[in-house]
């Protein structure tokens, strides 16, 4: 039960730290260059809360962490396409 609870606060911090992201993104609309910025650090600590979630459940893989740098540089990609065009 223990670990449970501790994964669940995992994917809570997980949940408020895209929000806190999103809420800034949505905060800078039209200053696309804020937007970028936001992207960047949004996918570097998501890679950081990778790293620190399956390090601390045991599991840590370099496959896992460049799973999660790949799904960030998609991300910011992706955005900065839709921004920046």
């Amino acid at each position: 039960m223990k670990k449970d609870k501790h994964i669940f606060f995992h994917y809570l911090s997980l949940f408020f730290l895209l929000s806190a992201g999103f809420i800034l993104f949505y905060q800078n609309q039209g200053i696309s260059k804020n937007q970028l910025t936001i992207a960047f650090f949004i996918s570097f600590f998501y890679v950081i809360w990778g790293i620190i979630h399956h390090y601390l459940k045991g599991d840590l893989h370099w496959r896992i962490v460049i799973e999660y740098s790949l799904i960030a540089i998609l991300a910011v990609i992706l955005i900065r396409g839709a921004i920046l065009r």
